[in-house]
């Protein structure tokens, strides 16, 4: 009995040695979890009609013919052979009759950017997501390409397209971009820059005149009830989403592209790493209209 006690003892701890510890108990909160990213899809066109087998022979049994300009799927190679899926079969195909499909840039489904050529674009999986993708894209010589891919998160409870004041969810649509602001280095940008101080807020009281601006908290005392303080460590770099511009009452204020806190999710903002803010700060050319457009991943086509 004891024998088999010392050889169980040295059998966990020689786990532990190589880095398991605890992780069959604490499965997705051991901080060696990474979360598995779904495989990109590769698809190939059909050059000719082309036979799908049941082997990677021209011996194996036809299974159909694929008629020429159909999209397939690919899955593995085997020498000159491709095993792909068409519609619900799978089988193989000569590969000297399939041409790669090169996938559309997010940018490339959109049609109502007009004079744009910049767009930094932030999606969503779904709508109530706080999780985001930020691309930026860039279009020189009439093409368009992407200069980044950064990960972001959003309002606490995703998107929406009718934004309310302190509903946690970040407006949907596509917005130019205001003033950039800094705590204490100055970015490199060619935005308008402005300092934020200790005196900065940003007025968030719908009932006031000055709702949805930024603020003297010392000269402005007394017109507001409710300003959020700008002098955090958030806002140490971004820069505003012109939203709301003509300040509706109860639509939402305080739009920021800016640093990413602690908490995972925003009020309703757009934020990254600080790092990230300063390279979308410096790529943004006013000269080349840029934009931002915030929308789930279903509706990109809408714009």
């Amino acid at each position: 009995m004891y024998r088999k006690i010392i050889v169980c003892v040295a059998f966990i701890l020689l786990l532990s040695s190589f880095g398991f510890h605890h992780s069959y108990v604490t499965g997705p909160f051991s901080p060696k979890t990474k979360s598995a990213e779904a495989a990109s899809v590769t698809q190939y066109k059909t050059t000719a009609n082309l036979n799908l087998r049941t082997s990677a022979s021209t011996k194996g049994k036809i299974i159909l013919t694929i008629p020429k300009g159909k999209t397939v799927q690919y899955i593995s190679k085997s020498g000159t052979w491709y095993k792909v899926k068409y519609k619900t079969k799978t089988g193989y195909a000569s590969s000297k009759y399939l041409t790669k499909v090169q996938a559309k840039l997010d940018i490339e489904k959109m049609k109502n950017l007009g004079k744009s050529e910049q767009v930094i674009l932030v999606t969503n999986k779904t709508a109530a997501s706080n999780k985001a993708t930020i691309q930026a894209f860039e279009k020189t010589n009439g093409k368009w390409k992407r200069t980044y891919t950064l990960s972001g998160v959003i309002g606490k409870k995703g998107m929406t397209s009718s934004k309310k004041e302190g509903d946690m969810k970040t407006p949907t649509g596509k917005y130019t971009l205001g003033t950039a602001f800094y705590r204490s280095t100055v970015p490199t940008t060619k935005l308008s820059k402005k300092k934020i101080t200790a005196d900065s807020v940003w007025v968030d009281d719908s009932k006031s005149p000055l709702y949805n601006t930024w603020q003297s908290k010392s000269k402005t005392k007394g017109q507001w009830t409710s300003a959020e303080n700008m002098n955090i460590s958030q806002y140490d770099v971004g820069f505003v989403i012109n939203y709301n511009t003509k300040r509706t009452p109860y639509k939402g204020s305080a739009i920021f592209f800016h640093v990413e806190g602690k908490s995972g999710y925003t009020a309703g903002c757009v934020a990254t790493s600080k790092s990230n803010v300063n390279k979308i700060l410096s790529w943004v050319k006013p000269a080349k209209n840029p934009v931002i457009i915030m929308t789930p991943e279903a509706d990109i086509a809408k714009y």
